[in-house]
């Protein structure tokens, strides 16, 4: 069994966004996998007290897997399906979609990529690996195409650090308790992809699981996962990468996401919290796109290298595994972080009617509405003051306000989807 020491509670979760080892390509520009560990140690060294944040999500994702452990049996039948939207951020003025060189990816581009995650996800990849027969599940998620939307700007790219919030304010996000929203652009520093891993502090009656700290209030903002244009999908033509070009990048960074480490954990021959993915003293990061046989010593145990698990840095074709341990960790995340629950019971909500809810109310910064339309129908919110003035113009689909700028007073924020309107009274401070 792997360790489990306090340890642990400082490897977890707010950013995933992959480490910074570098791929050695032939004639390629040397890539890094993802960035998830650079900009997380940033984001630590600038703010210390989200070591603590990441100890109560590690708590809480434990407290429900142990909870479970003696009933943690997912039926074969239950599958949870997450809506997706992605938002194409390209520096092409004309507006042309699709064809080489053209971060204003086609459609098919996406769609591949719907369909690789599926088949991903449900263990029906095809590649057949040393250790796919033995360890691969279905994981019971699958993904479905809620929209697209398409947006120019004129940078050339988007720097990893910054990135998130860059992106968040070029094309805000749909709900992110709703939808995963996957950002796909031009990122610097030949990264491949980042995502945004659940935290979770205390319980909140208004949810539907754990709520963000205070200090983390503009996260629902910038929840989701970005991907490089050339690596989103597979076989088309903007996939360029010898490497990287089977859509496995967005698969990676949506497994961190729904809180997966990497299989070494994030120190040599570290923890993954997954008990059936052997460890590894390091990612597999070969010099030619070939599945090759990689074995660690860890503790003076050794062991064979799990390559084909998606949350390695292995070559696009030589990944097919998600464990029966990372199944399990994927759901508790679904069960515990306040997004992802949510998320979940939108998706499984019966409900056939607009509802909304608002909080905090009183509101200083940020107001989160959690707007349910039945078969996610499309809304749009607006603000009004006491006397009927419209301070915050329509927003499409997005429930995460910032009302900063209003005065201290009493508004009306009205919620429309299709021939019903919904409108709630809420306080300015």
């Amino acid at each position: 069994m792997k360790n489990r020491s306090s340890s642990r509670f400082l490897t977890v979760l707010l950013s995933a966004l992959c480490a910074t080892s570098l791929v050695a390509q032939q004639s390629e520009v040397p890539l890094k996998r993802c960035a998830t560990d650079y900009l997380d140690s940033i984001r630590i060294r600038n703010n210390p007290s989200l070591l603590h944040i990441r100890e109560k999500t590690e708590e809480a994702i434990q407290d429900h897997l142990y909870q479970k452990s003696n009933n943690f049996r997912i039926a074969s039948d239950v599958v949870v399906t997450i809506p997706v939207v992605v938002h194409v951020v390209h520096n092409r003025r004309d507006g042309q979609i699709g064809g080489a060189n053209n971060s204003n990816i086609s459609d098919e581009q996406i769609a591949s990529q719907i369909e690789t995650l599926n088949e991903d996800y449900s263990n029906t990849s095809g590649y057949q690996g040393f250790y796919t027969g033995t360890h691969a599940v279905d994981t019971g998620i699958r993904f479905k195409l809620a929209g697209v939307v398409r947006t120019y700007d004129s940078r050339q790219s988007f720097s990893v650090q910054t990135s998130d919030k860059e992106l968040a304010k070029a094309s805000p996000p749909w709900a992110t308790n709703k939808y995963l929203n996957i950002w796909v652009c031009e990122l610097s520093a030949e990264y491949l992809g980042i995502a945004q891993s659940p935290t979770v502090t205390e319980i909140n009656p208004q949810t539907n699981g754990l709520v963000t700290s205070e200090d983390e209030a503009i996260d629902p903002l910038t929840d989701g996962v970005i991907i490089g244009w050339r690596y989103f999908g597979r076989n088309q033509p903007a996939n360029t990468s010898s490497f990287y070009n089977l859509g496995r990048t967005t698969t990676h960074e949506i497994g961190h996401w729904l809180g997966l480490l990497h299989i070494w954990g994030r120190t040599i021959c570290g923890t993954d919290y997954c008990d059936d993915t052997p460890r590894a003293e390091t990612s597999y990061l070969p010099d030619t796109p070939v599945c090759g046989e990689v074995y660690s010593n860890c503790e003076g145990r050794p062991s064979r290298n799990m390559i084909e698990n998606y949350m390695d840095y292995s070559p696009d074709r030589c990944m097919s595994v998600f464990t029966n341990d990372q199944k399990k960790r994927m759901h508790a995340v679904l069960a515990v972080s306040p997004r992802r629950a949510q998320l979940v019971a939108y998706a499984t909500s019966t409900e056939n009617r607009l509802s909304v809810e608002v909080y905090p109310n009183p509101v200083g910064d940020y107001l989160q509405a959690n707007v349910y339309t039945p078969n996610y129908a499309d809304f749009r919110l607006s603000v009004f003051n006491d006397k009927g003035v419209q301070m915050i113009g329509e927003t499409y689909n997005q429930t995460y306000i910032n009302v900063k700028n209003l005065p201290s007073g009493v508004y009306i924020l009205r919620v429309t989807s299709g021939s019903e309107t919904v409108s709630k009274r809420l306080l300015v401070r």
